[in-house]
């Protein structure tokens, strides 16, 4: 007789009950063979969680022999889980934390003050101007994208990026001294 899907997706009432009854030797098994308590609950916690969230498709014939083999899996791949993890750590080491250490305060407030400078410059271009340079430095779009996107032709996006940049380079601190 064809199981229906309702109750293929539901934890088998025998399993339920033998989780239940045989929690705490469960939790001696994987204690036993890996000599953590603790780490013998998160076990058999995972698998509780496991067999709710996909119960086994076959029926289970000795409920009990089919927890430990499971909680047995789970403990080892949570253990290679956790040396794989511990090796990604280990590799990275200790990164400095270089920009809290070179940054001062002077030095974040400048950069704010440049920032917010740059930003009144860019509202202050013509409308078209502001909206080619925007497109072009913030969104990566290139001249002939801006066109096609805007309606107009390509020379007259370099055009309106040219202004804004020619604008952004006589009012905007860093960039007169960069020329």
């Amino acid at each position: 007789m064809p199981v229906s899907p309702v109750q293929s997706t539901a934890l088998s009432p025998v399993l339920v009950a033998a989780l239940a009854a045989h929690y705490d030797q469960l939790v001696e098994h994987v204690r036993r063979r890996f000599r953590d308590r603790g780490f013998a609950r998160d076990v058999v916690h995972d698998v509780c969680v496991e067999l709710m969230e996909r119960p086994p498709a076959d029926p289970v014939h000795t409920p009990l022999a089919f927890l430990r083999r499971v909680s047995t899996h789970r403990a080892i791949d949570r253990l290679r889980a956790d040396d794989l993890r511990a090796e990604v750590v280990a590799s990275v080491g200790d990164t400095p934390d270089i920009a809290t250490h070179t940054l001062d305060g002077a030095q974040a407030l400048d950069f704010k003050q440049q920032l917010e400078a740059l930003v009144v410059i860019v509202e202050g271009l013509p409308p078209r101007a502001r909206q080619c340079f925007l497109l072009h430095r913030i969104h990566g779009m290139r001249h002939d994208e801006i066109a096609e996107a805007i309606g107009v032709s390509r020379s007259m996006v370099t055009h309106h990026v040219n202004r804004a940049l020619d604008r952004i380079a006589l009012d905007w601190a860093p960039a007169r001294g960069a020329r």
